[in-house]
C-alpha cells in the first residue's frame, strides 16, 4: 500500500498555485478537512456531552460546598465569590475532556485506511493535522460557553463584560489546541487508542496543580514551586482576571506566552510523528 502510494504521488499532476499559491490551498484543504471531522464529532450527541458533563457538576457542586473558602487569609479573590474564581478553572478542566480523545480520531482513519487514501491525493499532509485542530478549537470554545452560561446562571458576573467573555472563549480554544499534541502525540507514537487515553489522564494532576481551586498563597512550598513553571496557572489566571477584576495585560500576555510555548514544543513533536507514521 505504501509503495502504492508513494507511486501515485510521484506521478500525479502538479498543482495550480491559484491567487493565493500554497497558502490558499492549504486553508481550503483545512476547511473541507475541518467540516469533517466537526460532523464526525457532532454526529455522536454522546460526545459533546460527556466531555461538558463532569466539569459542570464539579463547577455546581463545589461552588455551593466551598463558598466560604474565599473567607480564608490570602485567598485574595477580588470578587468575593467562589463561584467567580471556580469557574476558569472548570473551563480548563472542560478543555482537558475535550483534547484527551482527540489523537484517536486519527488513529480510527488510520485503522479504516483514511489516511492512506488522503495521501494519495493531492490534500497535503499538514492539512490532515490541521482539519483535526480547527475544530477542536471551536468545540473548546463552545463547551467553555457552556460553563460559562452556567457560572453566570448561579450569580457568577464578568467584570469586562462581552468582550472580556470572548477573551475568556479565545483563551480556552487556543489553549485546547496547544495541549491537543498531548493526545497527538501518543496516537502517532503509539498507534493504540488504549495508550492514548491513559498516557493523556496523567496529564491531569497537572490541572489538580495549577491555581484551579486555590490561590497560590495557600499551597504548600513544593507545589508552589511546581505551580511557577505550569503553564495551566497562567491560562486560568487570565481567564479569572477578565471575569474578577478586568484587563489584566500582562497576565493576559503570560497565558499567550505559556500557549504560544506548549503550543511549540507539543505541535513540532506532533508533526514529526505524523511525518514518521505517513513516510
Amino acid at each position: 500500500m505504501s509503495e502504492a502510494i508513494g507511486a501515485a504521488r510521484q506521478n500525479e499532476p502538479v498543482r495550480s498555485a491559484g491567487p493565493l499559491g500554497g497558502l490558499g490551498r492549504f486553508v481550503a484543504e483545512t476547511a473541507y478537512l475541518g467540516l469533517r471531522a466537526w460532523r464526525r464529532f457532532y454526529r455522536v450527541p454522546a460526545n459533546p456531552l460527556s466531555i461538558v458533563l463532569y466539569p459542570l457538576i464539579q463547577l455546581f457542586v463545589f461552588s455551593q460546598l466551598f463558598k466560604d473558602i474565599v473567607q480564608l487569609p490570602g485567598f485574595g479573590a477580588s470578587s468575593g465569590s467562589y463561584l467567580a474564581y471556580l469557574a476558569p478553572g472548570q473551563i480548563t478542566f472542560t478543555v482537558f475532556f475535550a483534547v484527551s480523545w482527540s489523537g484517536g480520531n486519527l488513529l480510527y482513519d488510520y485503522r479504516s485506511g483514511m489516511l492512506d487514501k488522503l495521501r494519495a491525493t493531492p490534500v497535503g499532509r499538514y492539512a490532515i493535522l490541521a482539519g483535526e485542530l480547527v475544530p477542536l478549537f471551536l468545540e473548546c470554545m463552545i463547551m467553555a460557553a457552556a460553563i460559562l452560561v452556567l457560572s453566570l446562571l448561579l450569580g457568577a458576573r464578568i467584570e469586562t463584560g462581552l468582550p472580556g467573555a470572548v477573551g475568556v472563549l479565545l483563551l480556552a480554544g487556543a489553549f485546547g489546541v496547544a495541549w491537543a499534541g498531548t493526545s497527538f502525540v501518543p496516537a502517532l507514537l503509539t498507534k493504540n487508542e488504549q495508550a492514548t487515553g491513559t498516557l493523556s489522564i496523567l496529564f491531569f494532576p497537572i490541572a489538580f496543580m495549577s491555581t484551579a481551586f486555590v490561590p497560590v498563597a495557600l499551597m504548600p512550598d513544593w507545589l508552589q514551586v511546581i505551580n511557577a513553571w505550569n503553564p495551566i496557572t497562567y491560562v486560568i489566571e487570565a481567564m479569572r482576571a477578565l471575569m474578577v477584576s478586568g484587563f489584566e495585560w500582562d497576565a493576559i500576555g503570560r497565558a499567550v506566552v505559556a500557549i504560544a510555548a506548549v503550543g511549540l514544543v507539543l505541535h513540532s513533536i506532533t508533526l514529526l510523528a505524523f511525518r514518521r507514521l505517513t513516510d
